[in-house]
């Protein structure tokens, strides 16, 4: 909603972008939306995994895309985590996004990539990344 305001509704869902996502699913059109917009790929192999829950790495892509477009690529991270060390996959994607003053780490010099994020985190992140107020 953030990026294209708060009366957005997608386009009905096709229910042929994912295997797993027919168009009656609960969020389809959200999801294909999701992806037509470059802010996911999916799991792999033609898989979205709507059941999964999403990690605080992934997260912070998610939003960052969302924010800036799919084109966006972050600044290089510098390694301010112990847990997300310079060659790590979202290093870049998690430092941008405390940076810009969305997440901070969870505890003493880590990030906890890998720990998945509670709805009560992701709605303040959702309101610091777009300033939904």
């Amino acid at each position: 909603l953030g990026m294209h305001g708060n009366a957005y509704l997608p386009p009905p869902a096709t229910g042929i972008v994912f295997t797993d996502v027919p168009a009656t699913l609960f969020g389809a059109a959200w999801i294909e939306q999701f992806t037509l917009e470059g802010i996911t790929s999916g799991c792999g192999g033609g898989l979205y995994c709507p059941d999964r829950n999403v990690t605080r790495a992934q997260m912070a892509i998610f939003l960052l895309r969302g924010k800036y477009g799919s084109a966006y690529v972050p600044p290089a991270g510098k390694g301010i985590f112990t847990d997300v060390p310079p060659g790590s996959a979202a290093i870049d994607w998690v430092e941008q996004f405390v940076n810009e003053g969305i997440a901070s780490g969870c505890g003493t010099g880590i990030y906890c990539p890998e720990r998945e994020v509670t709805r009560a985190e992701m709605a303040v992140f959702l309101e610091k990344t777009f300033t939904l107020r």
